[in-house]
Order: C-alpha cells, then sequence, then structure tokens
C-alpha cells in the first residue's frame, strides 16, 4: 500500500504517513464525518432543482440556451436574502463563474460582482447578460428585420467564413447549414454595435445542437445515423432545424426577453476575469471580498471540452487549443494531467513558493483523502478507467490550492457558499463536502453549516445493478472566516 501511496504523490514532497493509516477502507472518512456530523443539518428550504440549473428553465435570459451546468437564479437570491446586505458596496466573487448567474443575479440587485471563467461559452452567456441589458432595443429589432430578408443561401462564399471544424465537430451539420452559417458570419462582419454582435455570436452558439447531427449526453457529443461520420449506432436525435428558421426563432425569443422588461437594471458592475482561478485569483488582495457564491466543476469525470466542442469550435479553437484548455481547467477529467510542477513555477514566480508549499503540506497530510485515493488504487482492476485514481488526486489538489486563495481574498466575517457533489467510484464513496471542508478549516476557515438536501444522488445504473441502490449526499456548504 505505501508503493501505491508513493505512485499518486510521487510529483510531491515526501510524507511520513504510518502504515495504518490506510489499513482500513473507511477509518479516515468514518472519522472525518463523525467530526462534522453535528454541522451537517438538512435544510428544508434546498432541493435538487433550486442547486441545479432546473429552476431557471422558464427565467427570461436562461431559457435562451442549454447550459445545464451551475445553480439557479433562484438559489443565488436564497444566499443574498440571508447573508447579503445590498447597497454596501459588498463585493461577491464566483471562481468558477460559469454563465455568471452569481455575477449577474447579484449585480442585478445592487452588489458589485466578480466572475472568474475560462470556458469560452460561459463567458459568451454572461456577456450576452450584459449586452442585452444595454443594448439599444430599436436597433436590434432593425437588425432583426434584416435577417429576415437576409438570403442564408448564396454559395459564393469566401473559404474564411466558413465554420472552422475541429476533429471532434468535423460532419456536424448538413451541407446547407454549413453555406447558412457561413453567410452568417458575412452579415455579422457588417455590423459595428458590439453588444449586437455580443447577442447574435450568442444566439448561433445556442442553436448549434438544435442544427447539428449531435445530441449532448452526459460528457459526450451523441451522434445521428444520417451524419457522414462512420457510425455503428443507429440513433436518430429526431428533427434537425434550418439554421435560419432557428436562428430567427432563438432572436426573437431574446427581444421578446428584452422588451418585455420594466425599469430594467443596467448591468455595469460586474468584473468578468477571463482565465483559470488557479491562477487568477492572486491578482485580488487579501481580504477584498465579502462573499463568494460557488459551484465548481463535479469530480465526476464531465469533459466540458467535448460537450461544448461545437460551441468551442464556433469560437475558433483550434485542436490544440481544445487540447490545452482541456488541461486548464480545474481537473475533473481522466486525461487530465498533474498542474504540480506548472502551479509551483507559478506561485516561485510571483514569490510565494513557500505558501503554496504550506498549502501543499495541508493537501498531503489529509487522511480521509488519501485513504480515498488509495482505496481506488487497490482496485484500479475494477474500475472503468484506470486513470480515476490520479483524476480524483489532482482534482482535491487543485481545489485545496484554489480554497487556499478564498481564504486568503475574503474578508473577516465573510462567507463562502459552495454547490458541489459527492462521487462514488465503483461502489466506493468519496466524501467530497467532508474533505473540502476539512481542506479549509487547515487555511483558518470556519465550517458553519453543511446544509443537506432532503434528497441524494442516486448512484448511475451501472454501480446499481453491482453495488445496489444508495444515495449519496447532496450538499451546501457554508464556511466562514
Amino acid at each position: 500500500m505505501m508503493n501505491i501511496q508513493k505512485e499518486l504523490f510521487k510529483d510531491y514532497p515526501a510524507v511520513n504517513v504510518k502504515e495504518e493509516s490506510i489499513s482500513s477502507n473507511y477509518l479516515y472518512r468514518n472519522s472525518l464525518f463523525n467530526k462534522y456530523r453535528n454541522r451537517m443539518v438538512v435544510n428544508p428550504d434546498l432541493n435538487r432543482s433550486l442547486i441545479s440549473f432546473q429552476a431557471n428553465k422558464k427565467e427570461p435570459f436562461y431559457r435562451w440556451f442549454k447550459y445545464k451546468e451551475g445553480f439557479s437564479k433562484r438559489f443565488v437570491e436564497y444566499i443574498l436574502s440571508i447573508y447579503g446586505i445590498s447597497g454596501n458596496q459588498q463585493i461577491i466573487l464566483d471562481p468558477f463563474a460559469g454563465v455568471g448567474t452569481t455575477v449577474i443575479t447579484a449585480a442585478e440587485t445592487g452588489y458589485h460582482a466578480i466572475g472568474i471563467e475560462l470556458l469560452p461559452p460561459a463567458i459568451l452567456a454572461t456577456q450576452v447578460r450584459i449586452a442585452s441589458s444595454n443594448v439599444n432595443i430599436s436597433e436590434l429589432k432593425n437588425i432583426l428585420s434584416q435577417i429576415r430578408g437576409y438570403d442564408f443561401n448564396n454559395k459564393n462564399v469566401p473559404p474564411d467564413y466558413f465554420f472552422k471544424h475541429v476533429d471532434i465537430t468535423k460532419h456536424a451539420f448538413p451541407a446547407e447549414t454549413e453555406i447558412e452559417i457561413a453567410n452568417f458570419n458575412i452579415f455579422k462582419s457588417c455590423i459595428h454595435n458590439e453588444n449586437i454582435k455580443i447577442i447574435l455570436d450568442f444566439a448561433v452558439t445556442s442553436i448549434l445542437e438544435d442544427i447539428s447531427f449531435t445530441r449532448k449526453d452526459g460528457q459526450y457529443l451523441r451522434w445521428d445515423n444520417r451524419s457522414d461520420r462512420n457510425l455503428k449506432s443507429n440513433f436518430n436525435k429526431g428533427k434537425i432545424y434550418d439554421f435560419k428558421t432557428r436562428l430567427i426563432h432563438k432572436l426573437d425569443d431574446i427581444y421578446s426577453d428584452i422588451s418585455s422588461r420594466n425599469n430594467a437594471v443596467t448591468i455595469d458592475n460586474v468584473k468578468i476575469i477571463n482565465g483559470s482561478c488557479l491562477e487568477k485569483l492572486h491578482d485580488l488582495s487579501d481580504e477584498s471580498i465579502d462573499f463568494v457564491i460557488t459551484s465548481p466543476p463535479y469530480c465526476n469525470r464531465y469533459d466540458y471540452t467535448r460537450t461544448y466542442a461545437l460551441e468551442l469550435a464556433y469560437n475558433n479553437l483550434t485542436n490544440q487549443e481544445i487540447k490545452n484548455l482541456r488541461q486548464a481547467l480545474l481537473s475533473a477529467t481522466v486525461e487530465n494531467k498533474s498542474k504540480y510542477n506548472k502551479l509551483l513555477e507559478f506561485y516561485s514566480g510571483i514569490g510565494k513558493k513557500e505558501y503554496f508549499l504550506q498549502l501543499v503540506n495541508n493537501f498531503e497530510s489529509e487522511a480521509a483523502l488519501k485513504e480515498s485515493v488509495n482505496s481506488l488504487v487497490s482496485h484500479k482492476n475494477e474500475l472503468n478507467n484506470k486513470n480515476i485514481p490520479s483524476m480524483v488526486h489532482n482534482y482535491f489538489f487543485e481545489m485545496n490550492l484554489v480554497i487556499g486563495e478564498l481564504s486568503r481574498i475574503l474578508e473577516k466575517g465573510g462567507k463562502i457558499i459552495m454547490v458541489n457533489d459527492n462521487v462514488r467510484y465503483n461502489g466506493d464513496d468519496i466524501p467530497v463536502d467532508l474533505i473540502l471542508s476539512n481542506l479549509a478549516e487547515k487555511t483558518g476557515l470556519n465550517v458553519d453549516v453543511i446544509w443537506v438536501l432532503k434528497k441524494g444522488k442516486g448512484n448511475s445504473s451501472q454501480q446499481m445493478g453491482i453495488h445496489g441502490r444508495k444515495e449519496l449526499r447532496k450538499c451546501v456548504y457554508v464556511w466562514g472566516k
């Protein structure tokens, strides 16, 4: 077992761990559960819809697109009603901003907000929300009228205007749709109003799935058998929409929502930082943030770069740039490699090597995490992917650094509210809520409460068939300083 441990932690300074610390499969995880037992409280106000994207489906703006990751606007409003002091110049941060639910909701209710995000389609979704609050509605109406009369079937289109496919998106559209997209790009090139350009770009990205031979399916794209790809499956996704028809329908929804708002708030107190919070958090000053509302990627093998491949290609990312993006995102897929050396170099370059090593020590001393990782390693041959142990290891290493930085920048009396999921691999539970909370305490944060949803999350059908039905806790953590 000690050899297994060294294999997983080989990039890190040596850690003195006694043999008995990994001799029992759940010894340290049970100990951690007992430590936080009295701080785990069922919150009847919370449900799966509220802390997921489901509650957004009928909300203006959120109905414009199919970004299913993250929590709802009503959840942010709920948190602000408990901890916020509107109009008091409070600054709210979301280091995993996604489509901007936290920052936009906070800004609309009088707060200053900062979001950090790396995924281009998510950044565009936040930008369109800001653009829609500032756009000239008459000018937008005029553009819609022009689009209705525009010829999207002109075949004499220069090559530069066609969709720039990457390997994973080739043959994603019917031939006529490729021409229509190219014609749209010509139309867009004549638009000089930045707010309208953002709205148009967003409208196209939000219909790419509808007009393609693909469907988002878990962490991958599922391909329709009518595409020109060599497929074994006979999957048929149903209707594939015409580009112009779908674009106009989407723009009509957007125009309707924008024009129907009464006394709409102009969103000008939001700052969006493009990049990874593993690096960008260092640009924020000590004790400069009043509180944090966030939901990081879960440790569940979800690969955003594959799910949103069409949207990334539309943003003109190349194959290599998508691969680089996959590695830059928080490690949550089996393809992610260790960022230890890169982050050590980064911290050293900004004169914070000792601080980095202190956070590494917090991570290395987390016995329940070692127990979880080594348990996975010892059953590696039973896992459906041998890289799951290293993924789990890398995930917690990076989250530990994020938590350390959040602790540093949080104002005294501030709160961190985090939504995350526990995970299970090969029937082995990993208590993400307890491990992250314990790491938070090591940075000086207090674990005020771990709100538990009354109804948890069931295991996958694959695991259920082997290990039986067993719920995983779904939680919201509240940490204070």
